[in-house]
């Protein structure tokens, strides 16, 4: 019987977001238009706060960046501008090769009549000028981000609302007043890092992930190679460097047990570093440890019966330990947590968080 394959790598952290305010959604409505308040959602009666998987996102982007000294994968405009003037189109680098965090986020440049066949009297241009030939069809570059992230919302549904009501001091006239609303809770994600995605771009359909304008540069200069040729229908490359996909794998981890980013960070100073978290990797894509954290009267908890009876159905699936991170003092029932052991032949490996990420990038091979 052979041995399953880590292709994922699912994981879930909480922050600590005491006295926070970590994702705007600019100002009240009626009687609140000078309060500027943080994103939330509705849940029965409840406003729920949260952060945006795009904004937490763009946090994990720039740490890692400044983490490593990668080259970024800067946003600019593309293409033409509107009637107006005004850009219609951004997108990053769109180079996968060059670039890890086009690899692990994605990019999307869109075309337009993607997947029809352009027409003789067509007169679009795409984005670098080159018109599609008659009857050739007009192809996307496109890859989806193979690292999908949640919502990361709070575990508090009431009682988690502050005002920071101040004043601006003029050297004359009337102080300005401002409002400003923030939480008290802490908020938890889920991620899913398709590992077998990473290093590996697809150019088969309409679709393509790798620039075709790019691929024979790339194959010329021994970047890529071709994994799988399907003919007519297109073909599979990967990065010729085998350690590349490890190393990017690895260091997304460790820029995300440091994290850094969040709204109104000179106002109210948090540190969105995760204090707790669980990842462990699998021979499948379902984000499995969702919603596994709770709160009690005392504080922040892991549900241990939900964590086992996970690690208990997903046991054929789990194809490394699962790794929990824990800063000293935090979870409510952490003696519970560091006492899990070896649960159905998968063993549960408690340590800080930094010391988790680096943990699970052990295992990416």
């Amino acid at each position: 019987m052979s041995v399953p394959k880590l292709t994922h790598v699912a994981g879930t952290f909480l922050v600590q977001a005491s006295g926070a305010f970590l994702n705007g959604a600019g100002l009240g409505e009626g009687e609140n238009r000078n309060v500027t308040i943080p994103k939330t959602f509705r849940d029965g009666r409840d406003l729920v706060p949260y952060v945006s998987a795009q904004a937490w996102k763009r946090w994990l982007r720039n740490t890692l960046i400044e983490e490593t000294g990668w080259m970024p994968s800067v946003l600019k405009p593309i293409g033409s501008p509107s009637v107006r003037g005004t850009t219609t189109k951004i997108s990053g680098e769109l180079n996968p090769v060059d670039y890890a965090e086009d690899d692990i986020f994605g990019y999307m440049r869109a075309e337009k009549g993607q997947g029809s066949k352009a027409e003789e009297d067509e007169d679009e241009e795409d984005e670098e000028g080159a018109k599609p030939e008659k009857g050739q069809r007009v192809k996307a570059v496109m890859r989806s981000s193979p690292f999908a992230a949640s919502l990361m919302v709070s575990i508090r549904k009431s009682g988690w609302q502050g005002r920071d009501e101040a004043f601006v001091h003029l050297k004359e006239g009337t102080p300005l007043p401002y409002v400003t609303e923030f939480y008290n809770t802490h908020l938890q994600a889920v991620f899913c890092l398709n590992y077998s995605r990473m290093g590996v771009f697809s150019n088969i359909g309409d679709r393509i992930e790798l620039d075709e304008k790019l691929v024979d540069d790339f194959i010329k200069d021994n970047k890529v190679k071709v994994l799988e040729d399907l003919g007519k229908s297109g073909k599979k490359y990967g990065m010729a460097d085998g350690n590349a996909r490890a190393i990017r794998g690895r260091e997304l981890f460790k820029a995300l047990a440091l994290l850094r980013g969040g709204a109104k960070q000179a106002q109210f100073g948090t540190d969105v570093a995760p204090k707790a978290i669980v990842m462990a990797g699998l021979s499948c894509g379902n984000p499995i440890f969702n919603n596994v954290f709770d709160e009690n009267v005392d504080g922040p908890v892991i549900k241990v019966n939900l964590l086992k009876e996970i690690i208990k159905d997903y046991s054929e699936k789990l194809v490394t330990p699962v790794v929990i991170g824990l800063r000293t003092g935090y979870l409510k029932n952490e003696e519970e947590v560091r006492s899990l052991g070896k649960q159905n032949g998968s063993e549960v490996f408690v340590m800080t968080p930094i010391e988790a990420a680096r943990k699970i990038g052990e295992y990416l091979m």
